[in-house]
């Protein structure tokens, strides 16, 4: 299959979500075989056999990002799937964000959050990265962030704008130490994106405006999935070979 990723092997977390889900499927499209993954195994079964459909091969393996054993199960399954990776995206989310104001929240609901989102992918990356050192892979690894985590805080998401904002770092350290081996480690930041079907993007909008988000964002209006493929695209390919340690933001301008 010809395309910008044919020949590449990626792991795709959070691939039993919406925004993951179509992700896998641009990937495939593009001609890259893949290995999928979600805390929830039975999520991955159709996904697996769309895609394979399309030429590509697919591993599919379940895993939770707070849990250890987990990761390191992960690290091994992705690796051994096609004897290597090439591209890393970490698009995994919590099923939902722990909400409160930081002083309501306990300390292991702060750390939860910091598993799921920074430390748990930070473990994986830990142990995929000498393997890709030891093989020469110059690989792309793709961290998901969020404003929330920089220059726009939510009120009662103080724990995933934390967290989100550790990914980040993470993400510039590893692009200054890897980069030396031939690693490149970007951001992807999305602004508002509906994720469902068009009801569901009247609805977020409709809050947008009511909320005051809408008027700061200069095409008034959400974005959608298939918006931010061509962003993801080019950070997996080699069109990106000599783009690192940054955050590519898709916001629809947001100010």
């Amino acid at each position: 299959m010809a395309g910008r990723l044919a020949g590449k092997r990626a792991l795709i977390t959070g691939a039993g979500g919406l925004m993951g889900a179509d992700v896998a499927r641009a990937f495939a499209d593009e001609g890259a075989d893949l290995v999928l993954t979600t805390r929830t195994a039975a999520k991955l079964g159709p996904l697996a056999e769309e895609l394979r459909a399309k030429g590509v091969a697919v591993a599919a393996v379940s895993a939770d990002f707070t849990v250890e054993a987990d990761i390191d199960r992960l690290a091994d399954a992705s690796w051994n799937a096609f004897g290597g990776l090439d591209v890393v995206l970490l698009s995994s989310q919590p099923a939902e964000p722990n909400q409160g104001e930081l002083l309501e929240l306990d300390h292991d609901t702060v750390w939860e959050q910091q598993q799921a989102i920074a430390w748990g992918p930070f473990r994986l990356l830990r142990s995929l990265a000498p393997r890709m050192i030891e093989a020469g892979i110059g690989a792309s690894i793709i961290t998901v962030t969020s404003s929330t985590g920089f220059e726009q805080p939510v009120q009662g998401y103080g724990a995933y704008g934390i967290a989100k904002g550790t990914l980040w770092i993470i993400t510039r350290q590893m692009a200054m130490e890897w980069g030396k081996y031939g690693i490149r480690c970007n951001a992807f930041q999305p602004g508002h994106v509906a994720t469902g079907d068009d009801a569901q993007a009247a609805a977020f909008e409709a809050a947008l405006h009511g909320n005051g988000w809408m008027p700061r964002t200069a095409l008034q209006r959400v974005g959608r999935n298939a918006e931010c493929m061509g962003a993801l695209i080019y950070l997996a390919s080699d069109e990106s070979s000599y783009t690192s340690g940054q955050r590519l933001i898709v916001n629809g301008g947001r100010f």
